[in-house]
């Protein structure tokens, strides 16, 4: 009896040492199932957000074009009606839209509303995150939109990346093309006026040393607390034509950069994040074509260098190339 009751101990005592041997090995591999069915899950809504965006934002883009020309009446209004429900920033980001803060919002709340909308598809839910969407100019032709965000399971934050690309054409490709070598530095400062306001962004960009991602919020460069925000606004426009309105946008550029206290989006140089304390001065460079109704020192530009002053903003106009956008070359100089 004895010796049965011993075998019974032992036996149970094996059953507690396999089952306490076992039991964190099939937790272990439950850990892994699970996390890597949140990875897969979260992974499949960050992309399918990430293409959803890409596809509203090419719709938008043609907008941003279009949206100073002259064109017919029953159009215009069409193109206007879709506008006004974008919002003001949208109408006032023709200076650089890349940087303005309406595609920043834009971005940002897209990429959500999808997100909601793929967790709600797949029953899961996606835990609040700093997901940083940054857009670059990798062409003259095509974008590439990148999300950063974390994947977040009961243990681990794992750091993952998703990317699309969409298209950038514009009517005027025909008469500029970013990859031919100009050789008449005169003729390719005036054919930057005829392309995309991304394209042209870059270039200015480019010119003027900008240090900051393609689409960092407001400013394009900062250098020793100076931050700098670069625009271009073609001045031979039928929109400019009315100085009222191009007061009111240089207004508008004016008050972006005043207002600019920082941003938590990475810089990529140092200091890698911008705050307010960090900002000693602010510069805005406005660059306009040569052959504008508009003179360097015209009266509304005097008014606004006034203005830029007054709110701590130091104003700069140059001029370069000459824009035949929105008026014929002269014979002459073909």
């Amino acid at each position: 009896m004895q010796k049965i009751t011993r075998k019974i101990k032992s036996q149970n005592g094996n059953l507690v040492l396999e089952t306490a041997l076992i039991i964190p090995i099939i937790l272990l591999i439950s850990y892994f199932m699970i996390s890597a069915t949140m990875t897969v899950k979260h992974e499949i809504i960050m992309r399918y957000a990430l293409d959803q965006t890409s596809k509203e934002l090419s719709v938008i883009i043609p907008l941003a074009e279009v949206a100073g020309e002259q064109i017919g009446q029953p159009i215009i209004e069409d193109v206007w009606e879709q506008i006004d429900e974008l919002g003001e920033d949208f109408k006032q980001s023709m200076g650089d839209f890349a940087a303005s803060i309406f595609l920043q919002d834009y971005l940002q709340k897209t990429v959500d509303k999808w997100i909601q909308a793929g967790a709600s598809q797949l029953n899961i839910r996606i835990p609040p995150d700093q997901r940083q969407i940054i857009l670059e100019k990798t062409t003259d032709h095509a974008l590439e939109l990148k999300m950063n965000y974390h994947i977040y399971t009961p243990w681990t934050k794992t750091k993952k990346t998703a990317i699309t690309y969409l298209p950038l054409w514009s009517k005027f490709d025909q008469d500029y093309d970013g990859k031919t070598e100009e050789k008449d530095s005169d003729q390719e400062a005036d054919n930057i006026w005829s392309e995309h306001n991304f394209v042209r962004g870059s270039y200015f960009r480019d010119k003027y040393n900008a240090n900051l991602p393609f689409n960092y919020p407001i400013i394009s460069s900062f250098n020793n607390g100076k931050a700098t925000s670069i625009r271009s606004i073609d001045l031979t426009s039928p929109t400019y034509q009315d100085e009222t309105k191009l007061e009111k946008q240089i207004q508008y550029e004016i008050n972006q950069l005043a207002n600019f206290q920082g941003s938590n989006r990475d810089t990529k140089i140092n200091p890698s994040q911008i705050g307010a304390d960090d900002i000693i001065s602010r510069e805005l460079v406005l660059v306009i074509p040569k052959n504008s109704k508009y003179e360097i020192n015209d009266p509304i530009f005097l008014s606004m260098k006034s203005e830029a002053n007054y709110q701590g903003v130091s104003l700069r106009i140059d001029q370069h190339g000459n824009s035949y956008r929105y008026q014929e070359k002269p014979s002459n100089e073909e």
